[in-house]
């Protein structure tokens, strides 16, 4: 068993960052956040208040769009949610495109870490975690990509577990259990696939932030509640309970979507989703993302047997398949999300939101970004064919996001102009 890697290259990385954010006090210093904001609430506000009180000076958020990683739509649309985080700290928001927003852990890290890396001024990746410690969680990432931990998780595999249970046991028995704990926590998790995607050798410092209050799933503490369990109070109708963990002006901006019936909830969907479903062929099934191992054979047959979207998810959910990945499953078929897409490196930068300090980033952005930058939908896809095939399946699923609304809306929204604070 490895117990331990030696430390000294840990903390002079961890030194560094620190060094680099206080010599950069007086200078533009640009941090990077990957979050979904679904909904943007009091403990992502405590977040970004901590990015700055680093110094960094400017804050730029990679940000999921209308779908999420827990394959349901967003309680609020992306402008909303955009706009929310510009009142609260954010500076510039720019989207995450679909297929990797609604992809698992590793791929949605990498479309994330890709988009952060291509606007080529980045200083700092801030990321909330359970255990903020640079050095663990840099060994974390390591032991995911030693040569003994790739041998004993395909082992685990193939006892039937799960990938995520699976790698935690792999990454136990080669490097300890203090390490292999860390991916038992899922901000941790994201964190760490952030790290395997940065890389040691990257100019862009990680920078942790010890998460706060209550578990990822649990009851609130200390005045801050998880984004789901403020999602089950909004879904409730439990709206004065909910507000507690938002800021006020976020609330304000909620109660007029509110007003306009542009929530949004999977139930609402289920009938469009189900009618989909049943027409994919067994083939068409098998080629979605993250299909293997014959989960497409649980779907067909899944799909042809339920009634509902919780019976389907739960006749297709198995010790192997968790409910998680199901979920992502059900709607990458429902949005036809091509089964290598998030594979791919994106085509470009889309600019959601931003205010000044947006503009002094995207200004920096013209002489240093790797990939094309704009606001505009319309003039994206007209960069390349693969730009085209990104930007046709985001302005699709825009679409039918309003399906999932409270209130149907009609297509094009996609290719409404940049929001501004």
């Amino acid at each position: 068993s490895i117990k331990r890697y030696d430390v000294l290259p840990d903390l002079l990385r961890d030194i560094k960052y620190r060094k680099s954010i206080r010599e950069g006090e007086n200078k533009m210093q640009i941090g990077a956040v990957i979050a979904e904001y679904n909904p943007f609430h009091k403990g992502h506000q405590w977040q970004l208040e901590q990015i700055k009180k680093q110094g960094i000076s400017h804050v730029a958020v990679i940000m999921s769009p209308d779908f999420t990683q827990r394959g349901t739509p967003a309680v609020f649309p992306k402008r909303v949610r955009a706009q929310a985080a510009l009142q609260n700290g954010a500076d510039l928001i720019l989207e995450l495109p679909v297929c990797y927003a609604c992809a698992g852990a590793q791929g949605f890290a990498f479309g994330a870490v890709q988009l952060v890396k291509a606007m080529g001024c980045v200083d700092f990746l801030a990321f909330g975690a359970e255990d903020a410690d640079p050095m663990l969680l840099w060994q974390a990432a390591d032991a995911l990509e030693h040569p003994q931990v790739q041998l004993v998780l395909r082992e685990k595999l193939a006892a039937g577990i799960t990938f995520a249970k699976a790698r935690e046991l792999a990454v136990e028995r080669v490097f300890g259990k203090e390490v292999s704990q860390v991916l038992q926590k899922p901000n941790n998790i994201l964190g760490v696939e952030y790290l395997a995607q940065l890389t040691k050798k990257s100019s862009i410092q990680p920078l942790p932030i010890s998460r706060i209050g209550n578990a990822h799933d649990g009851k609130p503490e200390e005045g801050f509640a998880s984004a789901s369990h403020i999602r089950s109070l909004i879904l409730s109708g439990n709206w004065d309970e909910a507000r507690e963990y938002l800021p006020q002006s976020v609330w304000e901006i909620y109660q007029q979507v509110i007003q306009n019936g542009e929530t949004a909830w999977m139930q609402i969907g289920k009938r469009a989703v189900l009618s989909v479903l049943r027409r994919m062929s067994r083939e068409q099934m098998a080629a979605l993302p993250d299909v293997s191992e014959g989960i497409e054979n649980r779907l067909y047959q899944a799909v042809r047997k339920s009634c509902g979207i919780e019976e389907l998810y739960e006749q297709i959910k198995t010790k192997r398949y968790p409910l998680s990945r199901v979920r992502r499953l059900v709607l990458s078929a429902f949005l036809q999300i091509p089964s290598q897409m998030h594979k791919q490196v994106p085509p470009y930068l889309r600019v959601l939101a931003m205010n000044e300090k947006g503009r002094e980033i995207l200004g920096r952005m013209k002489q240093t970004a790797t990939l094309p930058v704009s606001a505009s939908l319309a003039k994206l896809e007209k960069i390349s064919p693969q730009a085209a095939q990104f930007a046709k399946l985001e302005a699709e699923c825009a679409d039918q996001y309003r399906i999932f609304t409270e209130r149907i809306f009609s297509c094009g929204s996609d290719y409404a102009g940049v929001c501004k604070n």
